[in-house]
């Protein structure tokens, strides 16, 4: 999931952040044409650039005696980094959040190889370099669950099925868990520990409760979708009935935060919006790019995310598809992780955010005290000086917090 750095609410709205980012570059960044950038990507795969611009990136990084890079099954894309002499035993793996890949993670992978004897890093299928696979859902979709909200409260205007709706719920998740199982079983691993950020933190939540055999320690980095909500698949709802809204706590059912929700267009279209602006989206594009990662030295990384939100496939309908039937357009989950914690079996937990995350944190420290009170053993904590992408904001101290909880 692509964040923005926090900002309390007594300074400027999302909205507003969203549009300096777009309008404005920042100082110091790199300019760009908007005509060029949009000219180049008219016709053909955005693929090929970002499978230059990753081996230019890896380069970069001085690990190529360190990294085998492959297509598992002619399908998946890893990264797998071998150092036998770290102490870490326990396999690991990183996935990336939406709109992202594993190169998300470069500024970590040395760090963490260093520790670690085996540490794989994965584009989930159809993101990044991963194939796309064809989404085969067994039934049809479901009546939309519209909230109308009056002062403070909120109803339903008709009676929804609940078991369809978790049925389809369910149907989007197992498109990228059986996709990670059928990894783990293809390099041939046995329990492994997971690092996720964001909306691949939600997915990895997700196979770690439906594959218990196979996670042994999981760190949530950010995770995207913990809060339960009024738009849960599990709440049980009457029609034409007014209920209290709760704007503040994340572990209510009534809960529906103040915030406005994205527009249906922006939510539903993601970065199709920009292509169909041209040169004009183009150029948007790659302000927001140079802004939302300013703290990221690389400018063949900025390059390489540009490709993945500007490129004519870079992310692909399949991946916007699953994402916008698991999470409504206020980022809510339709079956939060606070409602599947009872199916976790992990031996830890962690909950890793920055210190100036737009994310609900609150979420994440009750995730942390109610695994707790079920017999998991998990912390909360958070990186200094850095957002929601806080492994590339302080990539040093998020590498240090890691390796200490799962060397522990």
């Amino acid at each position: 999931m692509i964040g923005v750095r926090y900002y309390s609410s007594q300074t400027r709205s999302f909205p507003r952040r969203l549009a300096t980012r777009l309008a404005r570059l920042p100082e110091g960044a790199p300019h760009a044409s908007g005509w060029k950038l949009w000219a180049q990507r008219l016709f053909g795969s955005s693929k090929p650039r970002m499978a230059r611009l990753q081996d230019a990136l890896v380069r970069e990084l001085g690990l190529t005696d360190r990294v085998t890079r492959s297509m598992v099954q002619n399908e998946l894309h890893q990264l797998h980094f071998h150092n036998p002499q770290a102490d870490i035993k326990t396999p690991t793996l990183l996935v990336h959040g939406h709109a992202a890949s594993a190169m998300a993670f470069h500024r970590n992978f040395a760090g963490l190889s260093s520790a670690v004897q085996d540490l794989y890093a994965v584009d989930l299928p159809s993101n990044g370099l991963s194939v796309e696979l064809p989404l085969e859902l067994e039934l049809p979709p479901p009546l939309p669950l519209r909230i109308q909200l009056q002062n403070d409260t909120f109803k339903l205007p008709y009676t929804i099925e609940p078991l369809h709706q978790r049925a389809v719920v369910q149907g989007f998740e197992n498109y990228y868990l059986d996709a990670l199982e059928q990894w783990r079983l293809d390099n041939k691993l046995g329990r492994i520990n997971v690092v996720a950020h964001s909306y691949g933190g939600y997915l990895s939540f997700k196979y770690a409760a439906k594959y218990p055999h196979a996670v042994a320690k999981l760190c949530l980095v950010s995770p995207l979708g913990v809060e339960r909500n009024a738009f849960a698949v599990d709440n049980r709802w009457s029609s034409n009935t007014a209920y209290p809204t709760n704007y503040t706590d994340p572990a209510s059912k009534y809960y529906i935060p103040s915030r406005p929700a994205i527009p249906k267009l922006i939510f539903e279209s993601q970065t199709r919006l920009l292509r169909a602006l041209g040169p004009l989206g183009a150029k948007l594009c790659w302000n927001y790019i140079a802004a939302a990662y300013s703290r990221v030295p690389s400018v063949t990384y900025k390059q390489y995310v540009f490709e993945m939100f500007y490129g004519k496939d870079g992310l692909s309908q399949t991946s916007r598809d699953i994402f916008t039937g698991l999470f409504t357009n206020r980022l809510l989950a339709r079956d939060p992780l606070l409602n599947c914690l009872e199916h976790l079996r992990v031996k830890d937990l962690m909950l890793l955010y920055g210190d100036r995350d737009w994310m609900n944190r609150t979420a994440g420290q009750q995730l942390a005290q109610e695994a707790n009170s079920i017999g998991i053993t998990a912390d909360y904590n958070e990186v200094s000086s850095s957002g929601h992408n806080l492994f590339l904001d302080n990539p040093e101290e998020f590498n240090q917090r890691v390796v200490q909880f799962l060397d522990e």
